[in-house]
């Protein structure tokens, strides 16, 4: 008579179910955590590349205003889309602040226009407001708001920002 061998060694068809089972929910996790990671960081360069557009064309534009001499558009007490300053030194006139479709763009005594923004990012809502009153230097209001190009329509890249901002002609 053979006797049944007690030190057989290897798993049970229930031993690999589970084994199989509890891999899959780690890996399953595991993946997930990198799909939010992915999402986040994409995410944070979005709000990252809008930020710094923003504040960059915030102190170009408090730059230009504080160095011009007066401002011609808009008029004093008037708002619009656009701003033309004048400055002592004629190269630099007229200087032009404008969108060309969803681009901010500068152009210096009459010379080709340089883009502000890049092509990630789309600037609307351009205003100017020209708060000058009698007997005091150019004060100019603006804002803007930039959103974030987003073709491909993604929720983690839906960003949009208004800036504000004012500078007086010294």
């Amino acid at each position: 008579m053979k006797k049944p061998n007690q030190n057989l060694k290897g798993f049970t068809l229930i031993e690999m179910i589970l084994y199989i089972g509890i891999s899959a929910v780690i890996l399953s996790a595991l993946g997930t955590m990198v799909s939010m990671s992915y999402k986040i960081r994409a995410r944070q360069q979005v709000v990252s590349e809008v930020e710094q557009q923003g504040t960059a064309m915030v102190q170009i534009i408090n730059q230009t205003i504080r160095n011009s001499s007066s401002v011609t558009v808009p008029v004093a007490t008037a708002t619009g889309s656009s701003l033309t300053l004048t400055f002592t030194d004629v190269t630099k006139n007229p200087t032009i602040f404008d969108l060309s479709g969803s681009t901010l763009q500068i152009s210096e005594g009459g010379g080709g226009a340089v883009a502000l923004s890049n092509s990630k990012v789309q600037i609307s809502a351009l205003s100017f407001s020209n708060l000058t009153r009698p007997s005091t230097p150019g004060t100019v209001k603006f804002n803007f708001t930039i959103s974030y190009t987003n073709p491909n329509n993604y929720p983690q890249y839906n960003y949009s920002q208004t800036f504000y901002g004012s500078a007086s002609l010294r």
